[in-house]
């Protein structure tokens, strides 16, 4: 409960939390995102259409995020990821899971300009099929991914092998510039780029 009279209810674990604060401080609304395990949000982002996109990870089996839209968990043991993308009004229009038989997790989430987003996380799951016919294979125990999505949540396209992806942004010239941590000896990144 807040002195704004919104309340959130708590699902068990540990839950993830939105809040939309006006310009004064006051809230207007608040979401959770839970089930029975630990669920947070990692990263949160707003659109150009007043909505908000959130970027996370769930390990409860099943997490119900209202009007209609629910997410299943592959493995009760390990974590998910997730993106969520929510309406300026706080209701859910549409969300995805990223995962496989291991911990996978979602750090950073950002609009683009033609209205798609850009995802960055890590995998340790071995494969992770996200739909579309677009796969990533890990190249070692943990392995960071980029992923973009258009503006319905679809994937285009994906990249893995590059150390954890902890920020991602969309550049001027529409390419992606992306920042992490990578304990690799050394790191292939492809087209003859490696680190040392």
């Amino acid at each position: 409960d807040s002195e704004d009279n919104v309340s959130v209810t708590f699902k068990g674990g540990y839950d993830g939390i939105l809040i939309k604060c006006n310009s004064e401080g006051k809230i207007e609304w608040a979401k959770s995102i839970g089930g029975s395990k630990t669920d947070s949000i990692q990263s949160v982002a707003e659109c150009s259409d007043g909505g908000y996109i959130v970027g996370g990870y769930f390990y409860s089996s099943s997490i119900n995020l209202e009007n209609g839209v629910s997410l299943t968990n592959k493995n009760s043991n390990s974590s998910d990821g997730m993106i969520v993308k929510y309406s300026a009004s706080g209701e859910v229009e549409w969300a995805k899971k990223i995962g496989g038989t291991s911990p996978d997790e979602i750090l950073s989430v950002a609009e683009c300009r033609n209205g798609g987003y850009i995802v960055g996380g890590d995998f340790r799951s071995s494969s992770i099929d996200l739909g579309n016919g677009v796969s990533l294979t890990n190249k070692g125990n943990s392995d960071g991914m980029i992923i973009k999505y258009n503006a319905t949540g679809e994937v285009e396209w994906a990249e893995g092998g590059i150390g954890d992806a902890i920020s991602v942004q969309e550049c001027s010239d529409g390419g992606y510039i992306v920042g992490g941590a990578c304990n690799y000896g050394e790191l292939n990144l492809g087209n003859g780029v490696s680190v040392s």
